[in-house]
C-alpha cells in the first residue's frame, strides 16, 4: 500500500479524482488519447490532495503539478459522495478511449485502471460501514505515521508540514461527524475496539513535550541543510505550539466523544450480520484487498483446497522426519542484523529477473510510535526517486529471534516489496500507473517472497520447510474464516466444523472468529493473496516439471505490476502454453485424487483431524493441529504486517 491511499479513512483514503472537469470525446487517435488521459489523471489525482501528492512525488513543479491546499484530507461524510462522482467521472473520461486500438501494454494499465476507479467507487458509495476510529487501520495511527515518515526535502515542505498538522482538529471534527452518523444506525466499534482505540488515545496523548511528533520534527530539522539556527528554533517552536494546543487536545476530545458513543453497535457477530447491507459492503472490502473479483464463497472454497494441500505437506514432511518440530525451534539463521541480513536477502536473488540498482536504509522505530502489532514496514519511495527506500523495524517486536527477522525484512526488502516496487517503478510505465496499486497482489507478493527466502536461507532444508508450511497454513487460515465470519455470517460453532472438515483443530475457532470479528478484512490481502501465487507456482512447477525456470516465472509475475490477480493468472496461463506446457484437462478428466502415502491406511472420516486419522494408522503426530491468531496493522498506506511467531501445530 502507498502512503497515499491512506488518509481520508481507514480504507477509503484515495483521492480518485478531482474537481469537474469536462467530459467528452477525445479528438485525437485512440492512442495519443490514453496518453493524454493518463497524464492529465495523474496531475489531476495529485492536484487533488496535497498527502498524496507529498509522498508520491519529491519535485511536484518537474512534473508541472500546481500544489493544492494544504490539509491533512476531508474527513467529512460529503467527502465521500464527491469521491465518488469523480471516480464516475473518471470512469467516462476513460471508456470514451476503445482500448482495443491501444497496444498491449496501455491495454493493460487500461484495464487495471478501469478496475481500480470501479474498486473505489464501490467502496467510497457505502460510507456507513468505513471504521473510522477502527484500532487496527483508523485515523489514530494512521495520522501519527503520516506525520512521522513525512520527509522534509525543502524549506517549503516544513511550511507545508506545519500546515497541514494545524488541519489535524478540522479533520478529527469531520470524522466524529460521520462516526456519530454511523452509530446511530447501530454501526459502531465493539466495545473491546473501542477500549484498543481509547488506550492508543491515552498512550499518544499522556506525552506532552516528549511527544513523538516534537522529538521527531526536531530530529528531521536538524538534518535539513539550509537552515540557520534561528530559523531551526523558530521552526521547532511553531511545530511544539499546534502539537501541544491543537493536535493532543484534538486526540483528547476524539477519545471523549467516541466513550459517549460506546454500546451503540446494534448487531453482533461479524461484519454480514449488519442489518443494512453488511454483506455487500464486506463483499466489496473482500475485492478491494484480495485483488480479485472472485466472489466470497469462491475465496473461502479456494482456501479449503489450499489448506489441506499444506497440511498434505506437512504430513509427508513429518513422516520424513518426525523430529521437524524440534528442528524448527531449534534451527536458526546465522544472519544476526538487519545489516547482515539485507546483505545475504540482497545477494540471493538469482531466482529474480535483475533489479534497479538502489539503496536502501533502515532505521528502529521510536519506541514511542511503536506498537505490538507492528513488526516492520517499507515506506514506498516517491516516483521519482526510486533509488532511495526506507524500511522501520520495532525493535521490540522482532525480539532476539533472527528468523523472524529474516522473514520480516524478506517481506520488506528483498525479495518482497523494496525489490517488487522498484523492479516495476524502473520499467516504462505513465506516472498514473505509479499512483495507484492493489493491496492483494502488494501483500500477496510480500508473503511469497517469505516462502522464497526461505528456499535459500542458511537453516536446515527441512526446518526451513516447515517455516513455510506455517507462514503459509496461518495467514490463509485466518483469511478463510474472516471470509466465512465477515462474509458469510457463519457461527463459531460452523467455523469450527469447516476446520475439523479440512484437517485442523476446530479448538482453535473462538479465538480466530474473535480475531476477525475485532479487524474485518484486515488479513485478506496477505492470505489470500499468498494462497494465488503459490497456488500459480504450483501449477506452473506440476505443468513444466524440469523444464520450469524460477526466474522466468517470477519475471511474468513481475512484469505487469501489481494488478489483479485475473490479469495474473491470464498472464501465467499464456507463459506456459509459450513454455509448452501440455493444455489442462478439462475437468472431467481431472487425475484422481493421490493419497499423501499410498502405504498408509488412508481412510478419510470428516469427523476427524488429519493428525487422529494418522494416528488411526499407527502414526504419531504432535499435540493436535492448532491455530493462533496474529495480528495485521495497516498503517498510513506503508507496507507492513505481522508474521506468527508461531506455526498452527502445536
Amino acid at each position: 500500500m502507498r502512503i497515499l491511499k491512506q488518509i481520508t479513512a481507514a480504507v477509503l483514503a484515495c483521492a480518485v479524482a478531482a474537481g469537474s472537469a469536462q467530459i467528452g470525446v477525445y479528438a485525437e487517435d485512440d492512442q495519443s488519447a490514453f496518453e493524454t488521459f493518463c497524464q492529465e489523471e495523474f496531475v489531476r489525482r495529485m492536484e487533488s490532495d496535497y498527502m498524496t501528492m507529498h509522498y508520491t512525488l519529491k519535485d511536484y513543479k518537474a512534473k508541472s503539478v500546481t500544489k493544492p491546499e494544504v490539509t491533512i484530507g476531508d474527513g467529512s461524510w460529503e467527502s465521500y459522495e464527491k469521491e465518488v462522482q469523480n471516480t464516475v467521472e473518471a470512469l467516462e473520461r476513460l471508456h470514451a478511449i476503445d482500448p482495443d486500438a491501444l497496444t498491449e501494454d496501455r491495454q493493460r494499465i487500461y484495464y487495471t485502471y478501469e478496475r481500480y476507479l470501479e474498486s473505489m467507487r464501490e467502496l467510497n458509495s457505502m460510507p456507513l460501514y468505513d471504521s473510522c476510529f477502527d484500532p487496527a487501520s483508523g485515523v489514530i495511527d494512521n495520522l501519527l505515521t503520516n506525520f512521522t515518515e513525512f520527509r522534509f526535502y525543502r524549506e517549503e515542505d516544513v511550511e507545508d508540514y506545519l500546515t497541514a498538522l494545524a488541519s489535524v482538529p478540522e479533520y478529527i471534527d469531520d470524522v466524529l461527524d460521520v462516526t456519530r452518523r454511523q452509530a446511530k444506525e447501530g454501526f459502531f466499534l465493539r466495545d473491546d475496539q473501542l477500549d484498543m482505540t481509547e488506550e492508543a488515545i491515552d498512550d499518544f496523548t499522556a506525552k506532552k513535550e516528549d511527544s513523538e511528533l516534537i522529538v521527531i520534527f526536531n530530529n528531521r530539522i536538524e538534518e535539513l541543510e539550509g537552515l540557520s539556527d534561528a530559523e531551526k528554533a523558530e521552526f521547532r517552536e511553531r511545530n511544539r505550539d499546534i502539537v501541544i494546543n491543537a493536535y493532543i487536545p484534538a486526540y483528547e476530545k476524539a477519545g471523549r466523544e467516541l466513550e459517549k458513543l460506546r454500546g451503540s453497535r446494534s448487531y453482533e457477530g461479524g461484519t454480514a450480520n449488519y442489518r443494512n447491507g453488511g454483506k455487500e459492503y464486506y463483499a466489496a472490502l473482500a475485492r478491494y484487498k484480495t485483488s480479485s473479483n472472485d466472489s466470497v464463497e469462491k475465496m473461502l472454497d479456494d482456501c479449503g483446497v489450499f489448506l489441506e494441500t499444506l497440511v498434505d505437506r506437512y504430513i509427508d514432511l513429518y513422516l520424513s522426519n518426525p523430529n521437524v518440530d524440534d528442528l524448527y525451534e531449534s534451527e536458526t539463521t546465522s544472519l544476526r542484523t538487519p545489516d547482515e541480513v539485507l546483505r545475504y536477502l540482497q545477494s540471493h536473488l538469482d531466482g529474480f529477473p535483475e533489479g534497479p540498482e538502489v539503496t536502501y536504509e533502515y532505521d528502529y522505530l521510536d519506541p514511542s510510535v511503536a506498537n505490538d502489532s507492528t513488526v516492520a514496514y517499507y515506506l514506498t519511495p516517491p516516483i521519482d526517486d526510486i533509488r532511495h527506500n526506507v524500511i522501520k523495524i520495532n525493535e521490540d517486536a522482532v525480539g532476539d529471534d533472527p528468523n523472524e527477522l529474516y522473514s520480516t525484512l524478506a517481506h520488506e526488502a528483498f525479495p518482497g516489496h523494496l525489490f517488487q516496487i522498484t523492479w516495476f517503478m524502473n520499467t516504462d510505465q505513465p506516472d498514473l500507473r505509479l499512483a495507484y496499486d492493489f493491496i492483494g497482489y502488494q501483500e500477496g507478493w510480500g508473503m511469497y517472497s517469505e516462502w522464497c527466502a526461505w528456499e535459500f536461507s542458511d537453516i536446515d532444508p527441512d526446518a526451513a520447510e516447515l517455516n513455510r508450511i506455517y507462514i503459509a497454513l496461518s495467514y490463509v487460515e485466518d483469511a478463510a474464516v474472516d471470509l466465512a465470519v465477515n462474509g458469510l455470517g457463519w457461527s463459531t460453532d460452523e467455523v469450527a466444523d469447516w476446520l475439523e472438515g479440512i484437517g485442523l483443530n476446530g479448538a482453535s475457532a473462538p479465538e480466530l472468529v474473535d480475531f476477525v470479528v475485532q479487524r474485518p478484512a484486515l488479513l485478506l490481502p496477505y492470505g489470500i493473496g499468498m494462497m494465488r501465487f503459490l497456488s500459480l507456482r504450483w501449477e506452473a512447477e506440476e505443468a513444466l516439471g524440469t523444464a520450469f525456470d524460477l526466474k522466468e516465472f517470477n519475471r511474468v509475475l513481475l512484469e505487469g505490476g501489481d494488478r489483479p490477480f485475473e490479469f495474473v493468472e491470464k498472464d501465467v496461463r499464456n507463459y506456459l502454453s509459450t513454455a509448452g506446457a501440455p493444455k489442462p484437462k478439462p475437468e472431467n478428466e481431472k487425475d484422481p485424487v493421490v493419497t499423501p502415502d499410498s502405504s498408509v491406511n488412508w481412510q478419510i472420516d470428516e469427523g476427524m483431524t488429519m493428525a487422529q486419522q494418522l494416528n488411526e494408522a499407527s502414526y504419531t503426530l504432535p499435540a493436535a493441529i492448532a491455530a493462533v491468531c496474529c495480528g495485521i496493522a495497516l498503517i498510513a498506506g506503508i507496507n507492513l504486517y505481522r508474521r506468527k511467531r508461531k506455526g498452527p501445530f502445536a
